[in-house]
């Protein structure tokens, strides 16, 4: 059984203390697989980074921590992510010790739908069942995100989608079924299980008229080709919406995009 399947369980968590404000600016990073939007908290041995990696045209965002420890032990468990008044979130996190001496990172991938709805003061709840948590006060969050947005239609752009796209719809196109079952263990192609490799594809397809998947191709490649055909052969086979509507209540193509992950059962070793 190749791929790891992680399911999302409720975890018993304790709300962290009160919020560590921000040591420096918002700043987005306009990188070429996707667009970052981090910020310092705190200094010395008490800096923390947070940072929200989204793929351009992607619901879900990756969320990261940057820590000071020397802790080498890497741990897998379940996490809940809230915003204080807003919505929030329950999934699996991973945190590992980083190449830099004595930092850690700690990531999960969250619903974008977390920060759709932002209070007057926001504060990010960050819980993980295994280790303490965080609490981050987002000042300015309203704008920081306008500027990520912003970073994804840049990024678009050069995939060659309208970046306009985003704003001409009034209705996002729903899945009719659970996107996460779209790939499943069996995808994963036996000559490459094989060979041992393993990879993260980022896909990109376009959502028709009749909610149908087509045109899907790799924007970011695993760095093995039968993976990312596979991406895009379970994508397009199971993949079915109802499509998303204009401003005038009509049905109008549209896109998406996926970060899939290809793991071999047994060999997690934090990397992306």
């Amino acid at each position: 059984m190749p791929v790891i399947v992680a399911l999302a369980m409720a975890a018993t968590v304790a709300v962290p203390a009160a919020p560590m404000m921000p040591s420096g600016k918002w700043n987005v990073d306009y990188g070429a697989t996707a667009c970052v939007l981090g910020r310092i908290y705190g200094t010395g041995k008490a800096e923390t980074v947070l940072a929200l990696r989204q793929v351009p045209l992607s619901s879900g965002l990756e969320l990261m921590v940057y820590t000071n420890d020397r802790n080498a032990t890497m741990r897998l468990g379940q996490a809940r992510v809230s915003i204080a008044g807003g919505g929030s979130y329950e999934g699996r996190y991973e945190s590992f010790p980083t190449q830099a001496k004595d930092k850690r990172m700690t990531r999960l991938s969250v619903d974008g739908a977390v920060f759709e709805t932002l209070p007057a003061d926001p504060v990010l709840q960050i819980v993980p069942d295994k280790m303490p948590g965080w609490a981050f006060a987002l000042p300015n969050a309203k704008a920081a995100f306008e500027a990520l947005a912003k970073c994804n239609d840049s990024t678009v752009k050069l995939w060659g989608i309208d970046p306009t796209e985003r704003a001409r719809i009034a209705q996002s196109a729903e899945p009719a079924s659970y996107p996460g079952d779209w790939v499943v263990t069996n995808d994963y192609p036996m000559t490459i299980v094989r060979k041992g490799a393993q990879g993260t594809s980022i896909v990109l397809w376009t959502i028709g008229l009749d909610g149908r998947v087509a045109d899907c191709r790799t924007v970011v490649s695993s760095g093995e080709v039968e993976l990312d055909k596979a991406a895009c052969h379970a994508i397009t086979q199971r993949g079915r919406y109802k499509p998303a509507l204009g401003h005038d209540g009509k049905p109008m193509i549209s896109h998406s995009t996926r970060k899939v992950a290809w793991r071999l059962r047994g060999t997690w070793s934090g990397k992306d």
